[in-house]
């Protein structure tokens, strides 16, 4: 299986106007804003509103995706009206009940994270089937680390047969130099990238999105 020409790229960890503008230009489907104080991608709300008016303003261009991890109503309220976010992303323990309720309470589509170590792992994608509108494959960090953007890898192959009814994509040390191949292994039609296309944690690179777009896309 070759990497296909639509496939879709997510940009996670943006921090500015500029970062959405290089995002866009590139050909990214999604970009993804940050709400975990202990990422160095996390974004204040001012920051996030900026980006989120520069993006309005424009019209067209990436999906913004609000990361959270665990965030309770009262963040979600705050968030949700600053930021105006297309697709909340579930990145923490959230339980199927909990983003039912997120889902109901927003009316906004979900992605929800599953770190993936092992076949295992792949278990509980069944129980998001109906509540999340995407998953998102990513790698299990170490326990008490980040949940996600850390650049772990996880086996690929784990993903080449599955046959789940929910649309995915992959994440997890997803680079320029790799991600043709990911797409090849596992079939992705999206993926995800942050610490692979930047020059320092949080700081991101545009010649690395346009190359990891190229690469994604190749045929």
């Amino acid at each position: 299986m070759s990497p296909a020409a639509d496939t879709a790229v997510k940009r996670g960890g943006i921090a500015t106007p500029g970062d959405y503008d290089a995002c866009r230009a590139a050909g990214a489907a999604f970009i993804g804003m940050v709400f975990f104080p202990r990422s160095p991608r996390h974004l204040s709300m001012s920051a996030a509103r900026a980006i989120t008016d520069h993006a309005r303003a424009l019209r067209h261009g990436p999906s913004c995706v609000a990361l959270t991890v665990d965030m309770d109503d009262a963040g979600l309220d705050e968030m949700v009206e600053t930021a105006q976010p297309d697709l909340i992303q579930l990145h923490g323990n959230e339980t199927p009940a909990r983003g039912e309720a997120i889902r109901k309470r927003y009316a906004l589509p979900l992605i929800r994270a599953i770190r993936v170590a092992g076949p295992e792992d792949l278990a509980i994608c069944a129980d998001w089937d109906g509540i999340a509108d995407w998953l998102l494959f990513d790698a299990k960090g170490d326990p008490g680390g980040l949940p996600g953007g850390t650049g772990h890898v996880f086996d690929w192959t784990l993903l080449a047969d599955h046959a789940g009814s929910t649309r995915w994509m992959l994440a997890g040390g997803l680079s320029p130099d790799n991600v043709s191949r990911a797409v090849t292994v596992t079939g992705a039609v999206a993926v995800d990238v942050s610490s692979g296309v930047e020059s320092a944690p949080g700081k991101k690179d545009a010649a690395r999105i346009h190359q990891f777009v190229s690469q994604a896309q190749l045929r």
